[in-house]
């Protein structure tokens, strides 16, 4: 590039051909300047890098307080990169000098471009950087922290957001509560001094509250493992919301919708196990082994006591308005009746048993309700709402 400068108050220089050097963010630069009795003509030529002169980069990357693992953070117009490890850090070697941009990306976070960076000779350039979850909604999370062993509540436990600068104390209650958090998934971590640390993976949803409780072992406690199977009826279907106790212990559980339980932190050794639901004869397992870290499994069936019990039905509209005359069968039996002005119809005598009741209209549609369970001497109630 040549530059000519028509007008100089500069009159002191005299006329002549001058060289100077510079170097700028690494960069050699020479300028040549003839000078004569009219102009001043400046010439400007880049130097060529020495490709043997060669330095490196290395840094921190994180996210709110704390160390972000597998960020690729790369050299642009180089092919040189490198990820982040365990505690944040990355360290790319051999660069040739100059001035470069440097990105930080990683999937779920905004991508950052540190520019004008400069590598010198035989020395190491150190740029940290902080990166952000994208941002897709925000959420909150909530939930309990407990003694495993004692079943108490866990005052002063700390949590934490790891990957983020979320983190809170549970209350006298042993609650906590943490909101405004992107949304994402992460991996919650649970301490308190006395007990062993504990963590959760959970999912953040915009708009909602996720629910991630934790319960903690104290310190020590390794000889503990846990009884888990499916508790069904004698034709093989499952029962929930019965009772699977630890006899002699606290430690219980109840089945779920699928009959499916499981019974934590149970100390290591052997025991009677016992399952019981009202309408169901108890049943008691003897002599059941629980060993240290492992889980016992043990499916049962129990026994429903014979006799009848009564079944109570509510119909309404899709306006939450009772549905006067309509028809509800309970499948496989004669029994059916038909609601009155307050959408309801009580069955009595239902043999005990599990049934599917139909409830229909003219102008709604039909709906079949599976696995009503009729239980000797109680009330079984079923909440219908049939839309047009």
């Amino acid at each position: 590039m040549t530059t000519e400068i028509t007008e100089s108050d500069a009159l002191w220089i005299e006329e002549g051909t001058y060289d100077w050097d510079y170097q700028i963010n690494g960069q050699d630069l020479i300028m040549e300047g003839t000078i004569d009795d009219e102009f001043l003509v400046l010439s400007y030529t880049q130097g060529v890098p020495n490709p043997d002169e060669k330095g490196n980069l290395t840094g921190t990357v994180t996210t709110g307080r704390n160390p972000l693992e597998g960020v690729l953070v790369q050299v642009l117009g180089t092919s040189l990169s490198d990820q982040t490890d365990s505690n944040g850090e990355y360290l790319i070697s051999d660069i040739p000098i100059g001035t470069y941009s440097v990105k930080f990306s990683k999937t779920g976070y905004d991508d950052y471009t540190e520019s004008d960076v400069t590598i010198s000779d035989n020395q190491t350039t150190t740029v940290n950087a902080q990166i952000n979850l994208t941002s897709g909604g925000n959420g909150s999370v909530s939930g309990f922290v407990a003694d495993a062993i004692n079943q108490t509540l866990v005052a002063g436990a700390h949590i934490e957001i790891e990957g983020t600068s979320f983190s809170t104390t549970t209350n006298g209650d042993g609650i906590y509560y943490i909101e405004n958090v992107p949304a994402g998934n992460y991996v919650i971590n649970c301490t308190k001094d006395g007990f062993e640390d504990a963590f959760l993976n959970i999912e953040i949803i915009a708009n909602e509250d996720v629910s991630a409780d934790f319960l903690l072992l104290p310190e020590g406690s390794t000889n503990y493992g846990s009884v888990a199977g499916i508790v069904t009826n004698t034709d093989g279907d499952p029962i929930v919301n019965v009772v699977c106790q630890v006899e002699g212990l606290s430690n219980s559980s109840l089945s779920f919708d699928d009959g499916s339980y499981e019974i934590f932190f149970i100390p290591a050794g052997t025991y009677n196990i016992s399952f019981t639901k009202p309408g169901y004869e108890t049943l008691v397992v003897e002599n059941v082994e629980v060993t240290d870290g492992g889980t016992t499994n043990l499916d049962v069936q129990l026994q429903q006591i014979s006799g009848t019990g009564t079944l109570i039905c509510y119909v309404e509209n899709s306006f939450q308005i009772p549905i006067n005359g309509a028809t509800i069968e309970i499948l496989g039996t004669s029994l059916t009746g038909t609601t009155g002005t307050l959408g309801t119809y009580t069955f009595q005598s239902v043999p005990t048993g599990n049934y599917t009741v139909r409830v229909s209209k003219t102008g709604y549609t039909t709906q079949d309700i599976e696995n009503v369970e009729i239980l000797s001497g109680l009330p079984q109630y079923i909440y219908v709402t049939l839309t047009n």
